[in-house]
């Protein structure tokens, strides 16, 4: 009986705090995401926050956890096996994903409607499908001088994107904070 009383005493306090900050995702902890990690009986080692750019999260005692690419589940495992190992007899750890940052790509220049899109989360986006979102080239667009910036800092390409739409090269998946130019042609 007593158990019994704990086991929900501990589910209503358990739902309880999971419907204040919001919704609780399970799935594939990606980079950017924020995460929220809780060890019963500990509320002192519970962690939270967006990701590092290494994607690793700085959980008290056992120190910087890479979680991106982890799902929510075997990151549960990894954390419980490191706060095992010289720290807590039976830990017991949630992690959920608290929030999802979008993920983003810019399409300018010669395109019909030119702005900011959306990378669906775990899916891939080429140049090719972006440049379709952005419905299509203007009839005055250079495809072969498309311009495309890796990320906020990054490298700078000039793609054929005319051999791309024939088939003739490879597309190209976008990442988050690309920017592509289409500039226009001089005929």
């Amino acid at each position: 009986m007593r158990f019994f009383l704990f086991l929900c005493v501990s589910i209503s306090l358990l739902v309880s705090g999971f419907g204040q900050e919001g919704e609780n995702m399970t799935g594939v902890i990606q980079s950017s995401d924020m995460v929220r990690v809780t060890v019963n009986r500990e509320p002192d080692l519970n962690a939270s926050g967006q990701l590092s750019k290494n994607g690793t999260l700085s959980i008290p005692l056992i120190g910087d956890v890479k979680l991106s690419g982890k799902s929510t589940a075997s990151a549960k495992s990894f954390i419980e096996a490191k706060f095992r190992d010289g720290y807590l007899v039976r830990p017991e750890v949630t992690v959920f994903i608290t929030k999802r940052v979008e993920h983003i790509v810019t399409v300018n220049g010669k395109v019909t409607s030119p702005g900011v899109f959306k990378i669906p989360h775990g899916q891939p986006l080429s140049l090719r499908q972006v440049v379709s979102m952005a419905g299509g080239a203007t009839d005055v667009a250079n495809l072969r001088k498309v311009t495309l910036r890796r990320g906020l800092k990054g490298q700078t390409y000039v793609i054929d994107l005319k051999k791309i739409m024939q088939n003739k090269a490879q597309d190209i998946v976008l990442q988050k904070d690309d920017f592509i130019f289409i500039p226009e042609g001089i005929f």
